[in-house]
């Protein structure tokens, strides 16, 4: 249930941040709202109203939207009826909102406290291979080895001579998480591991230590964070199309699954998690494609290209459509891929 209601809010704050971006700026622009809709239609419920702004909740849980009159250039006060610079204005305000979103939650994360590596008694734990030994007891990444058995774990070194002593065999392992020691659990090393994974399949490094930040320093690494991830992501992009990366592209079951693995971990790694989930939030809605904020930009940049001359409506709104059928079926495929990888 703490899974479930985690994965809600933390979708549900980046999807309303959204489209507040878009009704802000429309607002601020003069531009009539006659929607701000939770999920896609049909329409479910009526939640409530704002002047002439209708508040729905609606069936298909993918997003939200915010009517504008996009398309209808007739109507006062539409969104198409106003100035090019306003309307790539407003397309581009629920972008820039989870960027900021990012910004704040990152910032927390370093008021909350994150895991930092230290020099001194412990082995840290900097990765855990999936569906490992270390995995199935339930080690994460930011773990501190404390004990082995009956050993206090003073180095890395003692901790790999005390696994490899007891491969095969059931050993106990006392974690330090958030700087709390945690009850002790069961993995048995292997005495085969897959190649480059080891006994219990984990990397460890230094010690772990909880540093948390005052506000003005966690205000500056939370912004400085939400740079480096938004210029990382291409990069990764990239090393997937250059097969250097494994290709890996997660729906609403994959998102449930990863929020569910960083609750496990703690409050910073839930609010590093959303972090990096709302730039990606960020990215994904630039993008050129039909249906998405950066799909509508084309037809701003094209207009201007034109010399003012517009797109008409109708055929703009055709492609926009075409582009949500083809945007649901491509959820629905990645979808499907993220159940078999949740079954396997």
């Amino acid at each position: 249930m703490v899974n479930l209601i985690s994965f809600a809010v933390v979708l549900s704050l980046l999807v309303f941040v959204h489209e507040l971006g878009h009704f802000l700026a429309a607002k601020l622009s003069g531009v009539r709202v006659d929607e701000f809709g939770f999920g896609l239609p049909p329409r479910m419920i009526k939640l409530g109203q704002w002047r002439e702004t209708e508040i729905t909740l609606n069936w298909l849980p993918v997003g939200g939207f915010v009517s504008m009159g996009e398309e209808d250039p007739t109507r006062e006060g539409s969104l198409a009826s106003k100035p090019r610079r306003m309307r790539a204005l407003v397309l581009s305000a629920g972008a820039l909102m989870n960027l900021l979103l990012a910004a704040v939650l990152f910032s927390l994360m370093y008021r909350v406290g994150t895991a930092m590596p230290v020099e001194g008694p412990g082995a840290g734990v900097y990765y855990v291979v999936p569906d490992s030994p270390a995995y199935a007891a339930g080690l994460r990444p930011g773990d501190t080895i404390v004990a082995l058995g009956d050993e206090t774990i003073a180095s890395v070194e003692q901790a790999i001579d005390y696994t490899q002593a007891h491969l095969g065999e059931p050993i106990s392992i006392v974690l330090r998480r958030n700087d709390q020691l945690l009850n002790p659990v069961t993995a048995t090393p292997r005495a085969n591991p897959p190649a480059n994974e080891g006994a219990l399949g984990v990397s460890l490094g230094y010690p772990f230590i909880t540093q948390r930040y005052p506000w003005g320093e966690s205000l500056w690494l939370g912004i400085r964070t939400t740079g480096t991830v938004v210029t990382s992501i291409p990069r990764v992009i990239a090393g997937m199309i250059r097969r250097e990366l494994p290709a890996e592209v997660s729906g609403v079951v994959g998102i449930y699954t990863m929020t569910a693995e960083a609750v496990k971990s703690g409050l910073a790694q839930l609010l590093e998690f959303a972090g990096m989930l709302s730039v990606n939030f960020f990215l994904f809605n630039l993008l050129p494609l039909p249906a998405l904020d950066g799909g509508r930009l084309v037809f701003v940049l094209l207009e201007w290209l034109r010399g003012g001359r517009k797109v008409p409506p109708e055929k703009e709104g055709l492609v926009h459509a075409i582009g949500m059928v083809l945007l649901l079926g491509l959820m629905a495929v990645v979808t499907y891929f993220d159940v078999l990888r949740l079954l396997q």
